[in-house]
This record gives structure tokens, C-alpha cells and sequence, in this order.
């Protein structure tokens, strides 16, 4: 979705703090596709000795059946589920670790103004800290929080709730940018005020259906208008 200057995607006039969502947000979901359909389901048929399209049945069967848990974004889940070391599986793809185009020199604009910028995720802390040993995430924002510090995922309202009033936001004023559009329902139910979809969240795949959403291909899209 593109905009003039006089009409910008982003009202940044009322809006006070940013909330990002990391995996497919700001950092490209090739990396984790990569690594949960291919890796995982490759070392997940050896260690159990079962043909990989057998293996990509039952992990997927497993994880559609989880979608939307804490169990769904915790790795140590996976791990004694498949007794597969997640985190080691994680490193060997860890090249692909990467920026969506144009989320570093968004985040650098964002640095230089007076407004909240905060990375919210489902990603367990395990998962984080890989990114963030290859992107340095945490230097770039005021704060990171994963839902796994609150014990409920994004998808469930008591993660807003908790959010709210520890951080002490105005949800009202608040931008909140993901690629999940179960997440952002969620969000718009609580009361977050400006919401916006990724559509590219996978360089290497097709763009996401946004169900709706207000949704940009480029951060690029997003700088019109901002302080």
C-alpha cells in the first residue's frame, strides 16, 4: 500500500510508541521457515528413523495442534517433543539471519525521535538471543519484551493487558506492525490504536494474505511523514 506525503500510511502525529513484532516483521521469516520446514523435519526423521515427508506429517499435524500456545513459540517444547537440540538447529542456519529490506534504516529513524520503539514478540528468549547475537535487536530499541516473560502469547488479550501496565503506554497511541493476522486481531480487540500488517514477512516466499489489514511491502512506505 503506498501513500503521498500528504496522506501518509502512518499517522505519526498520534502516535507516541512503536511496538514490533521480530520474526517476519523485522527480521526476514525465511530464516525461521527455513529452519522449521526443512531442518527440524530433516533431523526429526533421523532421530526417529522415519522418512522426512513422514516427519513433515507429524511436525505439522503436532504444530497445528499447538498454534497459538506458549509451547508453539518455545523451543525447549520442540526439543523434548522431538528430542531434537533446537537451538543447535538454529545455529546452523544462522546466515540467514537478516533484516526485512529497509528495517534498519527505519529503525535508525525512529532512534533519533523522542517516541517509544519496543520489539514485542512471541519468540522465547533462546530465540531471541540468536537474532540478536547476529542483528544486535536489542541496542537498536528502548526495550524487548517476549511473551514468555508474561507467560501468554500475543494471541490472548491478558498479554496487552500486562503490556499496558508495565510499560505504561496509551494504547491509544500506539502503532503495532506484525505479520500474523490472529496477532493483530488480538491487538485490535484490546484497543491498540494503529495497527499495520506486513505483507512480505519471507523474501523468498509469495506475499501474505492480510485478511483486511492496513499492510506495506517496504519500510520505505512507512517514512512519509515521520519526525
Amino acid at each position: 500500500m503506498n501513500r503521498s506525503p500528504d496522506n501518509p500510511l502512518v499517522p505519526w502525529q498520534d502516535i507516541d510508541s512503536i511496538l514490533l513484532d521480530m520474526d517476519g516483521t523485522l527480521v526476514d521469516l525465511n530464516y525461521d521457515n527455513r529452519v522449521f520446514g526443512h531442518l527440524f523435519p530433516a533431523a526429526y526423521a533421523q532421530q526417529h528413523h522415519l522418512n522426512e515427508e513422514s516427519a513433515q506429517i507429524k511436525l505439522r499435524e503436532h504444530m497445528v495442534s499447538v498454534l497459538g500456545t506458549m509451547n508453539f513459540y518455545r523451543l525447549d517444547y520442540w526439543r523434548d517433543f522431538a528430542g531434537v537440540d533446537m537451538v543447535a538447529l538454529h545455529q546452523q542456519a544462522s546466515e540467514l539471519i537478516r533484516f526485512l529490506p529497509g528495517v534498519e534504516s527505519f529503525l535508525q529513524r525512529l532512534g533519533q525521535t523522542k517516541k517509544q520503539v519496543m520489539i514485542v514478540t512471541n519468540a522465547d528468549r533462546q530465540s531471541f538471543n540468536i537474532k540478536d547475537q547476529r542483528l544486535q535487536l536489542a541496542t537498536r530499541v528502548n526495550g524487548v519484551i517476549s511473551s514468555h516473560d508474561y507467560g501468554v502469547p500475543k494471541e490472548d488479550p491478558a498479554f496487552w493487558r500486562i503490556l499496558v501496565e508495565q510499560t505504561h503506554i496509551d494504547p491509544t497511541r500506539a502503532l503495532f506492525i506484525d505479520d500474523t493476522p490472529r496477532v493483530l486481531d488480538a491487538a485490535r480487540r484490546f484497543g491498540i490504536g494503529h495497527i499495520l500488517a506486513v505483507r512480505i514477512a519471507d523474501t523468498e516466499a509469495p506475499p501474505k494474505n492480510t485478511e483486511g489489514y492496513a499492510s506495506f511491502d517496504h519500510y520505505d512506505q512507512l517514512l512519509p511523514g515521520a519526525p
